[in-house]
């Protein structure tokens, strides 16, 4: 038996495929084999393109199948070799089509809904209202109103105020546009033909898109190690790229869940068909720089923390991300002891380039499209090749430093006089202990 996805061009079908052999044939060797459907699943090519699927690297090791947490705990990875992921891009019609039912009707009438964003804002400003110690708008009389707070104004009216005269001025409430999601992660099982999670974000496309425009499609470069999945995208509202950062798991195992007497009842076989799905956290951080192409380094037993490989646009360059930086449960507040054991940062939006972390050094490396990396003779070094366009680029590098090799400054030259001199000791030690020995036989 064997399993495939099948992509059928434009219609966005993935499907899954089973082959089995057919029974129908007596002669075992003209059985034939036919195909038998699983699952599929639909991208509405009306809705949605897809850009690209991408796959987990097959010459990864996995150290360990679980996350030791800083309280003990034991947080189970989802490790499902069958999983892809696709990403999908809505199609400027189906843009324009939501744009145009969320902005209003089409005799100009505000669409239901519009009165929320008003009072929303209304209580934006009794908010801003109330910490400067005044009533609220519902309960302000004209004649008796006290002076707003600076920057506080209410959103169902204006004032100027010229040579001392307040005039006030009735506006209309307007709905803002609404905030359509452009870019869809799906994390597709290949067995089962289902989508296990999905995710989407705005601003991905430029906000002059219409249905008669054909713009370029977004870059998003993706990669899937053992239960991550890191992705980069563009966003035009700031300006930045986003890396996108998904965490799967099974579950959690509490730290008194393991003991010499009991243990937890758990599933020795994963099947993608009556397996539950994975439980997903996830999270989105900010870097300046364009990103082309991202990787993960792989070492030769993964004992080695992970780090993030990100070719950006800017100089050609390719920058290394501690995995630890875009950890999804990095907590917004100030770290409790058990989250700084376990080696928890607290979230910071932007992620920082190093200039000491950039395996490219001051090399110009053009239009980079993939990076991979390969496993070295040594735990602590791992090879990296960055390739594209119309350069190659190719080092060596330790993503947790050297720990299990000697360093250019060892003195070697004092290691081999002290093997010498133990040498010569052992040796006179044992040419006096011979001598004691015969002595003392003889008397």
């Amino acid at each position: 038996d064997g399993g495939e996805v099948e992509e059928v061009g434009s219609s966005g079908l993935f499907r899954s495929m089973k082959i089995v052999a057919d029974g129908s044939s007596s002669s075992s060797k003209s059985r034939m084999g036919k195909v038998m459907t699983i699952g599929e699943t639909i991208f509405d090519p009306e809705m949605e393109t897809i850009l690209s699927v991408t796959y987990p690297q097959r010459n990864e090791v996995v150290q360990s199948p679980t996350t030791i947490v800083g309280d003990d705990s034991l947080l189970l990875k989802y490790l499902n070799p069958h999983l892809c992921v696709v990403v999908t891009e809505a199609t400027p019609k189906f843009i324009a089509e939501v744009a145009d039912g969320g902005s209003g009707s089409d005799d100009g009438s505000a669409v239901e809904g519009g009165d929320e964003e008003v009072t929303e804002g209304k209580k934006f400003y009794d908010a801003l209202s109330a910490g400067a110690g005044l009533p609220p708008a519902t309960a302000r009389s004209g004649a008796t109103a006290a002076k707003k707070p600076i920057g506080a104004t209410r959103p169902d009216d204006a004032s100027s105020t010229t040579g001392g005269v307040t005039t006030k001025t009735a506006t209309t409430a307007t709905t803002p546009a609404p905030i359509i999601p452009t870019l869809f992660i799906n994390l597709v099982d290949t067995v089962s033909g289902q989508i296990v999670y999905r995710v989407s974000h705005a601003h991905t496309a430029p906000s002059t898109t219409t249905a008669t425009t054909t713009p370029e499609s977004t870059n998003v470069p993706v990669v899937i190690s053992e239960n991550w999945v890191i992705y980069a995208f563009p966003n035009h509202r700031t300006r930045r790229t986003e890396l996108g950062v998904l965490t799967l798991h099974e579950g959690m195992i509490d730290k008194h869940g393991i003991t010499a007497f009991s243990s937890p009842t758990q599933q020795l076989t994963f099947s993608s068909m009556s397996s539950p799905k994975p439980i997903v956290l996830t999270k989105t951080f900010g870097i300046a720089r364009p990103v082309s192409a991202v990787g993960v380094t792989n070492t030769r037993g993964g004992i080695s923390s992970k780090s993030i490989l990100l070719a950006t646009g800017v100089n050609g360059q390719i920058v290394r991300v501690d995995r630890r930086m875009l950890d999804p449960r990095r907590p917004a507040g100030v770290p409790k002891l058990t989250e700084k054991k376990e080696g928890l940062l607290q979230y910071a939006p932007l992620i920082p380039i190093s200039p000491l972390l950039t395996p490219s050094y001051s090399n110009n490396i053009a239009h980079v499209t993939s990076i991979i990396s390969a496993a070295a003779n040594l735990e602590s070094q791992t090879l990296m090749l960055a390739y594209g366009g119309p350069d190659i680029f190719f080092t060596r590098f330790a993503p947790s430093k050297g720990f299990d090799s000697l360093p250019a400054s060892f003195n070697k030259l004092l290691l081999i006089l002290v093997l010498l001199a133990l040498f010569i000791g052992l040796m006179k030690a044992k040419s006096m202990s011979g001598k004691k020995a015969t002595k003392f036989g003889w008397s």
